[in-house]
């Protein structure tokens, strides 16, 4: 019975192996080097264009923030401080009673004040009207001026301030539109200092004008009513 058994599975097996020969042989992988080099380096150059491309996205998005940061606009201006002050200056060279410091004022005024020539029918109390009238404007001028330097001495510690702020929004400017409103910032700061100096030296050299004016005047009529007082002199001709 086993001897039967075994020449019958000699064969089964025997065809099972011929059968499954052919498969393992098909299935059996076989390395390529040339092919896997060519594989590696179609790899490594797929991943440098891709790392050159990320490369290029950042740099295109810094372009893109410096960009709008370069449209950042300052989050404050100093200009309604300027404005304020330079107003307040304006309003102290208004005041007073006596001559604006206007041009159609002063030719107006200046020649009803001090007239080129004193006229010959002075009374005293002509002269003493018009002193006192001359008086009075060279005291409003010498006021005005008074209350310009105080006003623009009380704006220095403010201009201070302001000039720090501007510093400070020029030092921590982000892009160029910053850069440039803090610059017009510190500009405008200066001009408004040169405008204030303008408006001092007006109201100075005006009061001394007019102390210089009073003078003229006051010698003239002086002048004026000496000449009249003495006449020709024939009044005092001795008689023979």
């Amino acid at each position: 019975m086993k001897h039967r058994y075994r020449a019958f599975a000699i064969p089964v097996v025997a065809g099972v192996l011929a059968i499954c020969a052919p498969q393992a042989a098909a299935q059996l992988t076989v390395f390529d080097p040339l092919n896997y080099q060519e594989n590696l380096l179609s790899a490594a150059r797929a991943l440098e264009q891709i790392n050159n491309q990320v490369r290029q996205m950042q740099n295109q998005a810094q372009i893109i923030l410096r960009m709008d940061q370069n449209l950042l606009r300052l989050g404050s201006t100093i200009s309604p401080d300027l404005q304020r002050t330079l107003a307040d200056i304006q309003t102290q060279l208004r005041a007073g009673e006596g001559i604006a410091l206007r041009l159609q004022a002063t030719q107006s005024g200046y020649e009803q004040l001090f007239p080129r020539q004193a006229s010959a029918s002075l009374s005293g109390d002509d002269v003493l009207r018009n002193a006192k009238s001359r008086w009075d404007e060279e005291y409003g001028g010498l006021k005005r001026a008074a209350l310009v330097q105080s006003q623009i001495v009380d704006s220095v510690d403010a201009d201070a301030r302001l000039l720090g702020e501007a510093m400070i929004r020029s030092r921590d400017a982000a892009g160029a539109l910053e850069a440039a409103q803090a610059g017009n910032e510190l500009t405008g700061l200066s001009v408004k200092q040169a405008l204030a100096l303008q408006s001092l030296l007006a109201a100075q050299h005006r009061a001394d004008t007019l102390t210089r004016a009073r003078d003229l005047a006051t010698e003239d009529e002086a002048r004026q009513r000496f000449k009249s007082f003495v006449g020709t002199g024939s009044a005092y001709t001795a008689s023979r």
